[in-house]
């Protein structure tokens, strides 16, 4: 009989030497990739023929291979799984035979394979290979190299996919047509730099790569160089509103984008996602999602200066309420890029009297709401003293030649004490001025070093990110997992979850919010989302948990979130609010809908150390249920935690350094 090794080696030589499953007579079956070598190994016929009857029936005489649901793995036709099963304990009793040698692993993964649904037991046939080398490409690494891109992909296009390499070099690519991305793709590009245009002008879009309802497709390696705006350098060849976007793939309504890898890619100064996958939102919806895209990841990839640039909420308007706070290039920008149709001059305002005149075409409204849209400042010159430069007010009349102010919509309107100087202004609708200018007028599409919106099973891991805007930005997901990462920085926000997303988790991740806007928020209605054993410091808004669905903060560390507090024109920003630097909580629960509900909220076992200026630790918005804040550590500046009455069911306990 021989060794054990001998008859597990003569077994296999046997399966190696018939195609499985009668593959040689089917057209949609394959013939397996890899031979079991055989030299040398002794045939036994009546053993070959047993395996043959259990493993690789032949189409005429007997039954075909089963998949787990009892289907013919052909046809889909439902059959008796019976011989399936005798095929399992006959594998068992020849895995005995072979354990322990070189040979089981064989065997095993050839069973193995029977279980995948619909599949062959081996992959399909190696794909073609395709080299940019062989598509000329511009030798100099200066000339554009977008035509040997665009032709080298379209041959993989017609090839049905492939594997695609491209060698170390430069290369600029200007972008003026997207290069199409195709299915069943292997792109391997270490040590390849692609270079975006080095002057774009305003309002400028760019995609380099891009697909749609596109599966089994990876990305590996390369960098992508820009030039993305930065205030504080001494000049800038890509205006603020420029839209890069390396690597874009979409879904189509009924169309198929699934298994998508990206690893080891690297970027600098781009302005916009460098990976963007979009799935299909439902027209008219805000939150559904009607196609997902599936089975997405992003490991190992160093992002840094890249996303869509933005200014941050307020940072024009305090440069124009304040100049003498700020440089001369800052006074710059704000000339430049502040909407001025906002600003309008005031050609009088006398001490005593209550209007303020001013040529009034088109006619300002008066004041419905205290929202920001209706909210006036006047600036520019001196005011009377019971005027606060910056501060809102609200319009209460409005005629051709003259409007009348109050402190709030409604209000009685303010006789000055004082006059108004020759070259006072005012700005009216702060929604534009202050809120919607945190990014450019005419800024393009997505967020974020990678973007992700509408997909599903999401893997985020080992990654190194930084943004002249937001960092990061995951929306109407589900089923993600964001693990191993670092945030290096961010003008605006840092870690984004942002709406509609579903059953999260957080873990393990490092970020620096560098005096950006919020360290981390969870926006608009997401649903069970865990968050624990992370670190977020340096942010400037604190963190931001939107109306959520069983949500859990667990052993985190919040290391001064509240630097936008700081009253320093360079660090702290100003509100039209007050006309005085902002305020915030380091952790803040809020409504986005007026009669909404959060809930449950688990606030246990974090370690906060507060900013001087920080408001109170945490705050919770009213009509939260099922509430626990618990064994949570706070030092520094804000100690209180304050929860609005209208919540019920709260436990607030056994957290230590909080003032009662």
């Amino acid at each position: 009989m021989g060794s054990v090794r001998q008859r597990g080696q003569r077994a296999l030589r046997i399966v190696a030497a018939n195609p499985v499953n009668g593959a040689r007579n089917r057209p949609n079956m394959v013939t397996p990739r890899y031979q079991i070598p055989t030299r040398g190994i002794r045939t036994d016929t009546s053993k070959a023929r047993h395996w043959r009857q259990l493993c690789c029936p032949t189409p005429t005489t007997e039954a075909p291979m089963r998949d787990h649901g009892g289907r013919s793995a052909v046809a889909g036709v439902p059959v008796d799984s019976s011989s399936c099963g005798d095929f399992m304990r006959f594998r068992q009793s020849r895995l005995r035979l072979v354990r322990n040698s070189a040979a089981l692993m064989a065997v095993g993964g050839m069973c193995m394979c029977f279980a995948a649904r619909g599949h062959p037991v081996f992959a399909e046939q190696p794909a073609r290979t395709f080299t940019l080398a062989s598509y000329d490409p511009p030798a100099d690494g200066r000339a554009d190299a977008t035509d040997a891109f665009a032709r080298l992909f379209a041959d993989v296009e017609t090839s049905g996919g492939g594997r695609v390499l491209i060698p170390p070099g430069m290369y600029p690519l200007a972008g003026k047509r997207p290069i199409k991305l195709t299915s069943n793709t292997d792109v391997i590009a270490d040590g390849a730099v692609f270079v975006l245009p080095h002057s774009l002008g305003d309002k400028a879009r760019i995609v380099l790569f891009a697909g749609e309802d596109v599966s089994q497709f990876s990305w590996q390696g390369g960098e992508f160089r820009g030039r993305c705006f930065d205030p504080a350098a001494e000049s800038n060849t890509w205006e603020p509103n420029a839209n890069t976007r390396p690597i874009v793939i979409t879904t189509s309504a009924h169309g198929t984008t699934r298994r998508l890898v990206f690893r080891d890619i690297r970027s600098d100064g781009v302005a916009g996602a460098v990976v963007t996958v979009l799935g299909f939102s439902r027209p008219g919806s805000e939150s559904e999602v009607a196609n997902y895209a599936t089975d997405v990841a992003l490991h190992n990839c160093t992002l840094l200066n890249s996303g869509k640039f933005m200014w941050d909420y307020g940072y024009l308007w305090q440069i124009l309420v304040w100049p003498e706070e700020h440089t001369e290039r800052e006074r710059a920008l704000a000339a430049r890029y502040f909407p001025h149709s906002l600003v309008r001059p005031i050609l009088r305002g006398d001490d005593g009297d209550d209007r303020v005149m001013i040529n009034n075409q088109p006619r300002l409204p008066i004041a419905t709401t205290a929202e920001a849209r209706d909210a006036l400042v006047f600036f520019g010159d001196t005011l009377p003293k019971n005027m606060v430069r910056g501060r809102q007010y609200f319009i209460v009349d409005s005629d051709e030649t003259h409007i009348r102010v109050a402190e709030r919509p409604g209000g009685k309107p303010i006789r000055f004490d004082g006059s108004f100087g020759p070259k006072a202004k005012l700005i009216h609708d702060h929604f534009l001025a202050f809120m919607a200018l945190y990014e450019p007028l005419g800024s393009g599409p997505g967020k974020g070093a990678f973007d992700f919106v509408g997909c599903k099973d999401v893997r985020v891991s080992g990654c190194t990110l930084s943004a002249r805007g937001d960092t990061m930005h995951i929306q109407k997901c589900r089923n993600i997992v964001f693990t191993g990462n670092q945030i290096l920085g961010s003008r605006m926000g840092a870690f984004f979850l942002a709406e509609y997303c579903r059953n999260a988790t957080v873990t393990g991740n490092t970020v620096d919010g560098t005096n950006g806007s919020r360290v981390m928020s969870v926006e608009k209605s997401c649903a069970d989302v865990t968050i624990t054993g992370n670190t977020f410091r340096n942010g400037g808004r604190g963190s931001w948990i939107n109306q959520p669905t069983n949500f859990v903060l667990a052993n985190n560390v919040f290391v001064n979130n509240t630097t936008k507090c700081e009253r320093d024109p360079r660090r702290g920003r100003k509100t039209f609010r007050t006309g005085d630097y902002e305020s915030y909580p380091e952790l803040y629960f809020t409504l986005h809908q007026s009669n909404g509900q959060y809930g449950s909220v688990v606030v246990v076992g974090n370690v906060f150390a507060t900013g001087p200026e920080c408001g109170p630790v945490m705050t919770f918005a009213p009509n939260g249920k099922g509430i626990i804040v618990r064994n949570n550590v706070v030092t520094g500046g804000g100690r209180r935690i304050v929860v609005d009455p209208a919540c019920r069911d709260v436990l607030v306990q056994d957290n230590i350094g909080v003032a009662q």
